[in-house]
């Protein structure tokens, strides 16, 4: 065989893998996690994505809230997915078993993704959903993405302030959370973290006033709906810190869940070191 035909054999045999591949690419995925769908909205191609989360679509938390608004929501029972009639249903692994094990039966194909709890394990769910809507090129595109902002952003040198994030009902971000992390590449140390405090547990006003953190993170929309969960926002004893510590406002959308709004975060929180 000559080698213009070996090449021209070489060509077809991809091309014919191509479209094989995107004909076996499913045409109407549905994801019923905030996270997941934040993920998949960034990756699926137009019309793939026929159902997202109801928290989709909810600015507080979401941020890609408008584009959840073009998508049909669900609820993660199986009488809202099949009513989308799926050929690819997008669950965290470590829930949701009995709607699983229906849709299953149904025929429905299923994948199970594990909670990223960093920025290293966004990077494995971007791929896996990736590959699984067949869009594997979009998917590493968008880790490059991310490894290029991590390399901009992150802060090279020792820590230069410190920090505490408080969040509704005295919530912290402990030793090894997604914010821990955060707050590491922006060049802060963690107190909760050095605290003993583990991923997500809990500091009372108290502790965060003996600590005289530099930096006191807040979310500063928790008070739009007062609530006794987050009247933390507002209290006397934080007015005290003024002088000493500085306040940030970041959004808890930002960091709720592994992913490239993350970066934003960094973004945020480089702003406010000393």
């Amino acid at each position: 065989m000559s080698v213009v035909r070996t090449l021209i054999c070489v060509l077809c045999a991809g091309l014919l893998a191509t479209g094989n591949a995107a004909a076996q690419a499913p045409q109407r995925v549905v994801t019923v996690n905030l996270c997941l769908d934040q993920i998949a909205m960034r990756l699926a191609a137009p019309g793939q994505l026929v159902g997202v989360s109801y928290l989709a679509r909810d600015p507080r938390i979401s941020v890609l809230a408008d584009r959840a608004a073009f998508i049909p929501t669900v609820r993660a029972t199986v009488e809202s997915i099949l009513a989308l009639r799926p050929d690819l249903v997008i669950f965290d692994r470590d829930s949701h078993a009995t709607p699983k094990r229906l849709l299953r039966g149904a025929g429905i194909r299923i994948l199970e993704v594990p909670w990223g709890a960093s920025i290293d394990d966004a990077e494995t769910i971007v791929d896996r959903i990736a590959v699984a809507l067949g869009r594997a090129e979009i998917g590493q595109v968008l880790i490059a993405d991310m490894r290029q902002q991590k390399r901009l952003l992150a802060w090279a040198g020792a820590p230069v302030g410190t920090a505490i994030v408080l969040d509704a009902n005295r919530g912290t971000a402990g030793k090894g959370s997604l914010m821990d992390e955060i707050l590491r590449l922006a060049g802060f140390r963690n107190l909760a973290a050095e605290l003993g405090v583990p991923a997500y547990g809990r500091l009372s006003l108290e502790q965060v006033l003996a600590n005289q953190p530099g930096l006191l993170v807040l979310d500063g929309a928790a008070n739009a709906s007062p609530a006794r969960a987050t009247e933390f926002v507002d209290h006397h004893a934080l007015a005290a810190l003024a002088g000493q510590s500085r306040l940030l406002s970041l959004p808890k959308k930002l960091t709720l869940c592994a992913g490239p709004e993350n970066f934003d975060a960094i973004r945020l929180l480089a702003e406010a070191r000393p």
